[in-house]
């Protein structure tokens, strides 16, 4: 009975390691200057994105599936930054062999938030972010809107 209720080992490490290396390529992203305007910039990041994603914000569970919706959904609150984003740093903790948490913390005009992101690798072999909480982003462009 007692070994019925112990959890089953997963071997985290391969999604683990994907999962770092997927924040990494898209802080690079997020914070390159290479990009003319927003919309190159949310273009790129898109791609990071699996093809249906579920989202939180303002307290309400959203779910897309359509890609060309990542793009003005991403750009939006870029554009109301005005600048890039500083990348302070970022944690991964897997929560299973094929999904993590990632929390990416950035800086903006003095403003330090923390954006959360669920990543997964699919049964295609496909690997993205299936979504996040984009309340920080909601958050930091209300502050900036004060100032």
């Amino acid at each position: 009975m007692e070994e019925s209720l112990m959890a089953l080992k997963q071997d985290t490490v391969s999604i683990r390691a994907a999962a770092k290396t997927h924040i990494v390529s898209y802080s690079a992203d997020l914070t390159s200057p290479v990009f003319q305007n927003s919309t190159e910039r949310a273009a790129k990041l898109a791609t990071y994105y699996l093809p249906t994603i579920s989202f939180f914000a303002d307290g309400s569970i959203n779910q897309l599936s359509d890609p060309s919706l990542y793009v003005p959904l991403i750009s939006g609150p870029l554009d109301r930054l005005g600048g890039l984003p500083e990348v302070r740093g970022h944690r991964v903790e897997a929560v299973g062999e094929n999904s993590a948490i990632i929390w990416l913390s950035l800086r903006v005009d003095g403003l330090e938030i923390v954006n959360v992101y669920f990543f997964r690798r699919m049964e295609n072999g496909a690997e993205g972010f299936e979504g996040g909480i984009f309340d920080g982003e909601m958050w930091l462009s209300k502050q900036l809107a004060k100032e």
